[in-house]
């Protein structure tokens, strides 16, 4: 009985994988560090991470004004929940800051808080790196061969498509929009070489649009080296096939031309002619899906804003706890001491710096492991991985909020007699500041 128990777990097991891998495998990742821009607003680039960072703040508002608009003396619902929130936080703040302290830095604490575990948990979401506007990698490849400095390739106004001095992108359908990213798309590059003239990367690039585009037959080697013949096989197949792109050519030039960007286009070594385009009409586009939402703290920029947020606010609170004497902690002529407080105004800086990449690093990488598993295991160890992330986007904000608590701690405790003695539960302050610097020794 275990046997066929054993056989019908493991059967189980292989359909669901396979249902994961012909129904909800993921495209092949393109990782792509930087946040994305979906459009400019002025002066200001408006990327993926930044409209997920302010979906999430209208959630959350939404989500509390809705809580507490009409609010009860015995609370049900969302109210409840609300306050379940807030009394836990409240307590735990308190536990570690005492009272008085705890009040006055409970309302920044609980905010990053609430601010990053909803983001991370949002980020979770199904949609996220799948729903986006469709972006024309090959309109790239060409406006970079024919700047007006093709030697010095930016690939991308902000660079996003580099991987050494390539372009990367995915085969697939799409003209402008917004559009999903469909399941089992290949991903495939096309680097420019070291030392290459735009007119000889744009001849590699042509046998590159065959191979993939029209079913051209060339090898690594071929594709990478191709001979003058070979380009002109390219170019015939793409001219001669319906439903694939097509080689737009324009006037003969000099057989000793080597590739300067023409008035109109690029000048061919191989073809000895201006190749003005490739149109992808009607065909499979050389593209990505930039997605619309991206999680807001897998983009570095939000979690250093976040950082310097926190370490203003720590700040603060130690200038008005105690005016400019919270500056002899850094700046102390008294022997050692002096060279204590440097080290102590260096930490203070230094912990930027760990609030932004300890967060950054856990979420990015999360995001990346996601993704390769919904490639690689769909329906399968991707499940497992979800569970881990809930995990880990609850830890990382708790680990930020507590950090900025017990920084915010240590920047206050020795502003007054009146506070040394101000305990919690029968503590003074001494022992929560004790407590607060073992927190910090534990992170």
């Amino acid at each position: 009985m275990k046997l066929v128990i054993g056989l019908a777990a493991f059967v189980g097991v292989l359909v669901w994988l396979g249902i994961g891998l012909f129904i909800a495998q993921g495209p092949q990742p393109e990782i792509i560090v930087p946040a994305e821009v979906i459009t400019k607003v002025g002066p200001l680039n408006l990327t993926n991470t930044l409209i997920t960072s302010w979906v999430v703040m209208a959630l959350m508002i939404l989500f509390f004004w809705t809580a507490t608009r009409s609010m009860k003396l015995l609370p049900t619902g969302a109210q409840n929940f609300a306050e379940a929130v807030i009394s836990f936080l409240v307590g735990q703040v308190e536990e570690i800051a005492g009272e008085k302290n705890g009040r006055r830095f409970f309302a920044v604490v609980a905010t990053i808080f609430l601010f990053v575990i909803c983001n991370n948990w949002f980020g979770l979401m199904p949609f996220f790196n799948a729903f986006g506007k469709h972006e024309d990698v090959h309109h790239h490849v060409f406006h970079e061969l024919t700047s007006e400095h093709p030697k010095d390739l930016t690939l991308g106004e902000d660079g996003r498509y580099i991987e050494g001095n390539g372009f990367g992108g995915w085969i697939m359908d799409g003209d402008g929009g917004l559009i999903i990213a469909k399941p089992r798309t290949k991903a495939i590059d096309f680097e420019v070489h070291e030392g290459e003239t735009p007119g000889e990367a744009a001849d590699r690039y042509i046998v590159f649009v065959a191979k993939h585009f029209a079913g051209f037959e060339a090898t690594d080697e071929e594709l990478e080296h191709p001979t003058a013949e070979m380009v002109a096989a390219a170019a015939a197949t793409l001219d001669g096939t319906d439903g694939h792109p097509h080689l737009l050519l324009g006037e003969a030039h000099a057989a000793d031309d080597h590739g300067a960007a023409a008035a109109h286009g690029l000048a061919s070594p191989a073809l000895h002619q201006t190749i003005t385009g490739i149109d992808f009409e009607g065909a499979k586009k050389f593209g990505l899906v930039i997605p619309l939402f991206r999680g807001a703290f897998s983009d570095v920029n939000n979690t250093l804003a976040l950082g310097i947020v926190a370490f203003l606010c720590i700040e603060f609170w130690g200038f008005q706890a105690l005016g400019f004497g919270y500056l002899k902690k850094f700046f102390n002529l008294n022997g050692v001491n002096a060279f204590v407080g440097i080290l102590e105004l260096l930490s203070e800086f230094i912990r930027i710096i760990s609030f932004t990449f300890r967060l950054f690093g856990n979420i990015f990488a999360g995001e990346v492991l996601i993704l390769m598993l919904t490639f690689l295991m769909p329906f399968l160890f991707v499940d497992i991985i979800y569970g881990l992330e809930l995990f880990v986007g609850f830890i990382q904000a708790a680990v930020f909020a507590l950090l900025t608590l017990v920084f915010a701690v240590g920047a206050v405790e020795h502003h007054g007699e009146d506070e040394h003695h101000e305990g919690h539960h029968g503590e003074d302050a001494g022992a929560d500041a004790h407590h607060a610097h073992g927190a910090a020794a534990a992170h």
